[in-house]
C-alpha cells in the first residue's frame, strides 16, 4: 500500500535494554500499517533484529558534546523531511529532547516516550534544564508507572502507556540447575547484584540444593563471579539470552535487587510465566506490578534481611502465589497494551 504513513521511531542504539527491545518490538509490530524508519546514532553490538522491511538509518558523527547533539538534531529533520514522516516516536530523554527539536523543525507530530525514573537526569543539569523546555513542546509524553507521571505536572499531554510485553515461548532445558531462583538484567551497579549474592549467600546456608541463575552481562560480571567463588555459593551467570521464557518458566521465583527502575519487563514477564516475584520496592516500577503478599513479596529497599525472609515465604508458600500471577495480564498484556498504542497513534495518523 503506497498510501501508508511513514513513523521514525528513534532511539540511540539496538543494543540489549528495555527501551530498546520495547522499540523494536514496535516497530516490527506497527510494519503492517505504516512504513517504518528507524533511526539510532549508532548500530554497535545491535542485539534486537528489525524486519526487513523496516528502513534502519544510522546517524553517526565524530563531534564531542554539545556538537554532536546539534548534528544530529539537524541530521534527523533531515531524515524526516526526506521520508516523508507523519509522526516521530522516540526513547529515552536525551534522545527525546532532540526528537522533540528536530520534529518540531520538520513541522510533525512527536511522541515522547520515557523508560526511566525522573530523577535520572537530576545530576545532568543542563539535559534537565532541556527537557523541561523541550517536553513542552512534544504532543504526548508518555511515562510508564502512574507514580513517575505525576513529576510530568508541567506538561499537558502526558499519559501513561505501558510497555507491551511479547512472551516468545521456546523449549529451552535448565533443569540441570533446579531448583534455581533466577534474576535478570544489566550487570550495573544500580541494579544491586551483590545485594542479591549477599542475600542468597545467607539463604544457601540452610538451602543448599539451590542455584542462583543470572541472565545478563555487564561492566561487573567479573567482580559479581568472584564474589560467587568467595562465598562458594552455586552460581549460574548465564550471560545474555535472547528469550528468558523457559527460565522464567522453570524457576522457583525470581528476584529483582534493583535501586531503581523505570517499570521492568523482567518482573511483567516472570508474573506472565507464572513465576512469583521478589523485588526491592524502588522507584517507580515494582509497586505497580506486584501485589504484595499476593503474587510476590516487595521488600523495603535495601533491606537485606527483609529480602532473605521474602526468599523463605515464597519457597514455603509457592503454590499460593503461583495462583495469583493471572491478573497481570488485565494490565500489561500484548492486547490491552497495543490497543492504547494504537488508539495514541490514531490521534495523529488518521
Amino acid at each position: 500500500m503506497q498510501d501508508k504513513k511513514t513513523i521514525a521511531f528513534v532511539i540511540s542504539s539496538l543494543r540489549m535494554g528495555g527501551a530498546e527491545k520495547i522499540a523494536s518490538f514496535l516497530a516490527n509490530t506497527l510494519i503492517g500499517d505504516y512504513n517504518i524508519v528507524f533511526i539510532v546514532w549508532s548500530d554497535k553490538d545491535m542485539f534486537y533484529s528489525l524486519n526487513k522491511n523496516i528502513k534502519l538509518i544510522v546517524i553517526q558523527n565524530n563531534s564531542k558534546g554539545f556538537l554532536v547533539n546539534v548534528y544530529r538534531i539537524f541530521s534527523l529533520k533531515k531524515c524526516l523531511k526526506e521520508y516523508n514522516v507523519s509522526l516521530c516516536i522516540s526513547f529515552i530523554h536525551q534522545t527525546n529532547v532532540i526528537s522533540i527539536i528536530a520534529s518540531k523543525l520538520a513541522n510533525i507530530p512527536v511522541i515522547a516516550t520515557e523508560h526511566s525514573i525522573y530523577e535520572s537526569l537530576k545530576n545532568q543539569k543542563i539535559w534537565n534544564l532541556l527537557r523541561s523546555f523541550t517536553y513542552k513542546m512534544a504532543n504526548t509524553i508518555t511515562t510508564l508507572t502512574q507514580s513517575d507521571l505525576k513529576n510530568y505536572s508541567f506538561v499537558k499531554n502526558a499519559m501513561v502507556l505501558e510497555n507491551p510485553i511479547n512472551l516468545v515461548e521456546n523449549n529451552e532445558d535448565y533443569s540441570k540447575y533446579s531448583p534455581y531462583i533466577l534474576s535478570a538484567g544489566r550487570l550495573i551497579e544500580s541494579k544491586g547484584f551483590f545485594d542479591l549474592l549477599d542475600v542468597f549467600n545467607e539463604f544457601a546456608k540452610t538451602n543448599q540444593n539451590y542455584t542462583l541463575c543470572i541472565a545478563g552481562d555487564g561492566e561487573l560480571r567479573e567482580k559479581l563471579e568472584k564474589k560467587a567463588k568467595e562465598y562458594g555459593v552455586c552460581v549460574v551467570f548465564l550471560g545474555r539470552v535472547d528469550n528468558l521464557y523457559s527460565l522464567y518458566k522453570q524457576a522457583e521465583f525470581f528476584v529483582l535487587a534493583s535501586y531503581k527502575e523505570g517499570l521492568s519487563n523482567v518482573l511483567i514477564e516472570s508474573l506472565m510465566c507464572k513465576t512469583p516475584t521478589i523485588s526491592y520496592d524502588c522507584p517507580y516500577g515494582p509497586s505497580e506490578i506486584i501485589e504484595n503478599n499476593i503474587n510476590g513479596i516487595l521488600v523495603k529497599l535495601g533491606d537485606k534481611e527483609q529480602m532473605l525472609e521474602a526468599f523463605v515465604k515464597i519457597k514455603d508458600n509457592k503454590e499460593y502465589f503461583t495462583n495469583n500471577t493471572d491478573k497481570v495480564y488485565l494490565k500489561f498484556g500484548l492486547d490491552s497494551v497495543l490497543k492504547k498504542w494504537r488508539e495514541l497513534l490514531a490521534r495523529y495518523l488518521d
